[in-house]
């Protein structure tokens, strides 16, 4: 068999186009992780990688065949180092964001792979391609994948994808300052922050694109000299949307509810909290990085964050979600004359986001 690999490997380079199509949708079935024929493609990767990105240019059969080979195998790392170039990345994003693409959300699980990788996450941050018409006139690579998650909400981008998977990016990109200052920083074509284009899919019904615009909202507020501009309403106003998935059903007393932020007041019957534990920890954790500094605690003592958590702390069933809403509380009823300015330190208990093979 490993003969008959060898030989698929080498017609990925062929002349011939159908023989490359041919080759491509062979190689495919052997690459899901775990299989018997797993360990021996990766080990020829090198030969792999390039030849099955150029093929992702080509017809649409060819291309999903060669990207979906390419996310199975940078499910793991070792693979992830061969496309940690410029050039190799450019390619990837420009498949995401042609809006004829085929392949868009296919490549955006690859990149989500990718961003693993800090030596990838690092290059990304600063890579500049060809503007897109559609998307933004910036060539920063970005701020057109930014621009694109949002556009291309329920296929209005581009009919074949929806773009879920660039949440994953950004969360993995927030796991370094650079990436949290990109979020929190006016970007030089729109002068608009972008946290705030893609924290309005907290509550989005997707659990992969909420998933990740959690983690990164919960990651900027690591950010402690942001947090001004994190709670400020005129700026980023990103508090009610870390609330508003905590939020349940229940009423709160008039002067809670006065001073509660204007998106989580009356919400009516049929509201209902974040069911997934592991998001609903993500955003808890977020309330307490904002505790961390004696301002957040201020602000959010005034919005009134206790009752929320109150409310919560009744029907809280995950052990670690129970932890962590105690956490805050003891964090906002603490008495501030002892400890007014001294900061907390919170660890980050939020898991890492998985490779996705398909």
């Amino acid at each position: 068999m490993e003969s008959q690999l060898n030989e698929l490997i080498d017609f990925l380079k062929s002349p011939r186009s159908d023989v490359r199509q041919m080759a491509a949708s062979y190689i495919v079935g052997f690459s899901k992780p775990g299989s018997e024929y797993f360990a021996l493609l990766k080990a020829n990767a090198e030969r792999l990688v390039r030849p099955l990105l150029i093929i992702c240019h080509e017809t649409p059969i060819a291309a999903n065949s060669a990207m979906s080979t390419l996310v199975n195998l940078t499910t793991d790392t070792t693979v992830c180092r061969l496309l940690a170039d410029e050039d190799s990345l450019s390619m990837i994003v420009t498949l995401i964001t042609v809006p004829s693409s085929m392949i868009a959300d296919t490549t955006c699980m690859l990149l989500s792979n990718l961003t693993k990788l800090d030596s990838i996450c690092r290059l990304l941050d600063t890579l500049s391609v060809s503007e897109v018409p559609g998307i933004c006139n910036s060539p920063k690579a970005m701020d057109q994948l930014t621009d694109v998650f949002v556009k291309g909400m329920d296929k209005q981008y581009n009919r074949n994808a929806q773009f879920s998977f660039l949440a994953s990016v950004f969360a993995d990109m927030t796991n370094f300052p650079f990436g949290r200052r990109y979020f929190l920083e006016r970007t030089a074509y729109d002068g608009k922050l972008p946290i705030t284009k893609i924290m309005v899919f907290s509550e989005y019904p997707d659990i992969i694109r909420r998933g990740g615009v959690d983690s990164t909202m919960k990651n900027v507020c690591f950010e402690k000299d942001m947090h001004g501009i994190i709670l400020d309403p005129k700026e980023t106003n990103m508090l009610p949307y870390i609330l508003l998935p905590l939020c349940g059903p229940e009423e709160y007393d008039m002067d809670e509810m006065e001073n509660l932020p204007e998106e989580c007041q009356l919400l009516g019957e049929d509201k209902k909290r974040e069911t997934d534990n592991k998001l609903r920890a993500c955003l808890l954790e977020a309330v307490n990085l904002l505790c961390t500094t004696h301002a957040g605690r201020e602000t959010l003592r005034a919005k009134q964050v206790y009752p929320i958590l109150r409310e919560m702390h009744k029907v809280e069933a995950d052990e670690t979600c129970y932890e962590l809403n105690e956490r805050a509380v003891q964090l906002l009823m603490r008495d501030e004359s002892r400890d007014t300015i001294i900061d907390t330190v919170v660890e980050d208990v939020a898991g890492a986001n998985e490779f996705e093979e398909i």
